[in-house]
């Protein structure tokens, strides 16, 4: 991908803030919204901490931009919109769950060259304690970015299938980059190389790219700051909790706490947030499919809301079968 791609960026600073304290999203128009959940949770736990908070996208509403500007009026914090063309990475590949815009986390440090770090996070997150301990952590010469391993139960069969000569996988969701050595060692650029020639033989897309260009050149560090949580539909998944600690919620997988039959003791993080937020008179997503449908009607027996779960069981079979 042409470099020259970057002067085609729209960047509009909605807020400006004196903070070296750079946070990046990439989002399609589905994510936009539950971005500024991630973003609320930051700024609830900030401390003193002051942030700049960056949005790329190639779908950014004037609706979003009114949302995040509730978000920020008052706010010590910076805002900027990175708007981007809709063409940009169609030639790569994408999957049901990993749209475009999981290669936007590319763009980033090129975005911002002269920053010193930066924090790249998916939009699946909420902050349930401050960040400002991952700033502190020293960063070898050699380290290009600091990293949470993936499913400890997943990591060496992930590395194995993408050829790494050791064991651990990182998830990509968080990822604080040193923007100096990201940009000297041109990863984004090796990066898109590498999913031109590979991309459809990875899982994973960009997950995967990053992991075979950065072995050895990253930081493994504590869970808690991208505690991995898989909703599930069990007893246990319905009122586990996760540590005091945890830093970085990451709501990761298909199910999300922003969906109709997910009610998890875990989602209430993102729920709670979600009713003082902008988004409070949108409802939650309703089952678009089968396998939803099912979800659906499991929870709502569990849940003795019986009429409504016969609902959704005709529901399920109409989907399945018709």
């Amino acid at each position: 991908m042409d470099k020259d791609i970057l002067k085609t960026i729209n960047s509009q600073h909605l807020f400006p803030a004196q903070s070296d304290r750079h946070i990046f999203f990439g989002v399609d128009g589905k994510f936009i919204a539950h971005s500024l959940i991630t973003i609320m949770s930051i700024i609830k736990h900030a401390d003193d901490a002051r942030y700049h908070f960056h949005l790329i996208s190639s779908e950014i509403s004037a609706i979003d931009t009114a949302r995040l500007e509730k978000i920020f009026a008052g706010q010590s914090h910076g805002l900027t919109l990175h708007h981007i063309q809709d063409s940009l990475f169609s030639a790569f590949p994408t999957t049901e769950l990993f749209t475009r815009a999981t290669y936007y986390r590319f763009l980033a440090p090129l975005i911002l060259p002269h920053a010193d770090k930066l924090l790249y996070l998916d939009a699946d997150m909420v902050c349930l304690n401050p960040l400002d301990e991952l700033w502190q952590i020293a960063m070898p010469s050699e380290v290009i970015a600091l990293v949470v391993g993936e499913i400890a139960a997943l990591q060496a069969q992930l590395a194995e299938n993408v050829g790494l000569r050791g064991k651990r996988y990182f998830n990509a969701g968080m990822m604080l980059i040193d923007v100096q050595k990201w940009n000297r060692e041109q990863v984004s650029e090796r990066a898109f190389n590498l999913l031109s020639e590979k991309g459809k033989q990875f899982q994973y897309l960009d997950q995967d790219a990053l992991n075979t260009l950065l072995e050895d050149r990253v930081i493994f560090t504590e869970a808690r700051f991208n505690t991995i949580n898989m909703l599930s539909h069990d007893d246990n998944g319905y009122t586990q909790d996760v540590p005091h600690n945890t830093c970085l919620l990451h709501y990761a997988g298909a199910d999300k706490p922003w969906q109709q039959w997910n009610q998890q003791h875990v989602g209430h993080y993102y729920r709670d947030l979600y009713q003082i937020s902008p988004l409070a008179d949108d409802p939650f997503e309703a089952p678009k499919n089968a396998q939803q449908a099912k979800r659906m009607y499991k929870y709502l027996f569990r849940s003795h809301q019986r009429l409504s779960a016969l609902y959704w069981r005709i529901k399920y079979f109409k989907m399945r079968y018709f």
